[in-house]
């Protein structure tokens, strides 16, 4: 009889900080956004201007692609 040992690996986490900077121009519509994100465990940051960018930069740390709409 084998009995499969469970491993006992460290979680794998990763944290990141978003900054937002509106230009909330009265003229401006829709509203304009920029920003930028840092992923704490290795100090890299990303100045982004598209939300596409932000999701690129997640997906080098976090598989999302593996997660299913909704879940994170």
């Amino acid at each position: 009889m084998l009995i499969a040992m469970e491993s006992h690996l460290p979680p794998n986490i990763s944290s990141f900080v978003i900054r937002f900077v509106v230009d909330s121009e009265a003229s401006q519509t829709p509203v304009t956004y920029r920003g930028a994100i840092r992923h704490i465990q290795t100090d890299e940051e990303l100045i982004f201007s598209r939300w596409e960018d932000v999701e690129n930069f997640i997906r080098r740390f976090v598989p999302l692609d593996s997660a299913k709409d909704g879940d994170v």
